[in-house]
């Protein structure tokens, strides 16, 4: 008989949890349940910390009600705008002496106070010049503050916290995982655009690998989840068609222009909440000449009573924390 390790993964973003529970079986993933909480005032604040005690009431209530596995728990940080994402290339270290020269190379680039921020890498390629060995890794720096804020709602919360990852990247690798099967060529570029309240979150994904991604703030999406009379919507829809449609078109754009362009770009794919209320893949088709997928079906994840396709839209970023 076959043991199918369970998790929980909670994706946090400003004013929402959303929670799965779920399984994984080699390549497949299996989600066994569902929760959600609304917040009327950000739970994050400016972007550098957490209502620590608030997030962990909530967490509280959420596994109480739900019956939530506390064992092993996944966080995914979602529409925080504060996020640092820069790719260095550097010489190959050890692993001590890379975080040490992850910060030097971050206070060239970055105008902030670097030790407010807690850095992780990953390595994306190597290569050998001349006697030397050098590597390309994607630097992401988060606020201390929020990261120990949320270390410490958990902690209270008696959930054994495993693992922090950020939106774009965790995202992309559901999106890798289960795209690139169906390709004759994994390593073909593309785009996945996040369409949530906290606006347009977009990355892309190039040799295999997350390498680059944008946040728009978009406030009028935010809106229309405060507005009470649903019969205004359809006054403000063309408008934020608009407003969702530029921001995927201006970091396209940027992906091909850029020092180190990125020009196999093939597909755009469109997740998120907001692709429950608007789809604005004809409106993208006319403007960039690549394919446009309303990504409502996932291969590696196991139908059954939980999954919809709006539910899909609205937990995708959550979903792909169990893999």
């Amino acid at each position: 008989m076959v043991f199918l390790k369970k998790k929980t993964v909670v994706e946090i973003s400003k004013s929402c949890l959303r929670i799965v529970e779920g399984t994984r079986d080699g390549g497949m993933i299996e989600v066994l349940k569902l929760a959600e909480s609304n917040f009327n005032e950000p739970i994050i604040k400016e972007d550098t910390k957490v209502d620590d005690i608030l997030l962990q009431m909530e967490l509280k209530d959420i596994v109480s009600k739900n019956g939530l596995y506390k064992k092993d728990v996944s966080v995914i940080l979602s529409g925080i705008s504060n996020i640092l994402i820069r790719e260095f290339e550097m010489p190959v270290l050890e692993e001590k002496q890379m975080y040490k020269a992850i910060r030097n190379e971050a206070r060239q680039y970055f105008p902030i106070n670097i030790d407010s921020y807690v850095f992780d890498y990953k390595q994306l390629q190597q290569s050998k010049e001349k006697n030397a060995v050098r590597q390309k890794v994607l630097v992401v720096g988060v606020y201390k503050l929020l990261i120990d804020g949320i270390k410490n709602a958990f902690k209270n919360a008696s959930m054994n916290l495993t693992k922090i990852d950020i939106e774009t990247n965790s995202i992309s690798k559901l999106f890798y995982t289960n795209f690139s099967q169906s390709k004759a060529d994994g390593q073909t570029s593309f785009i996945i655009a996040n369409v949530t309240r906290n606006g347009v979150s977009v990355s892309v994904v190039s040799k295999g690998h997350f390498a680059a991604s944008k946040l728009f703030i978009i406030p009028e999406i935010e809106l229309m989840f405060r507005e009470e009379n649903n019969s205004s919507f359809e006054i403000e829809f063309s408008v934020i068609e608009d407003l969702i449609s530029d921001s995927i078109v201006k970091f396209y754009d940027f992906l091909r222009t850029k020092d180190d362009p990125i020009n196999d770009i093939s597909v755009i794919y469109l997740t998120g909440e907001i692709c429950q209320h608007i789809d604005i893949t004809g409106i993208l088709k006319r403007r960039v000449p690549v394919e446009v997928v309303l990504a409502d079906d996932f291969k590696i994840i196991k139908k059954n009573n939980n999954i919809n396709k709006n539910t899909l839209f609205a937990y995708s970023t959550a979903i792909s924390g169990l893999l």
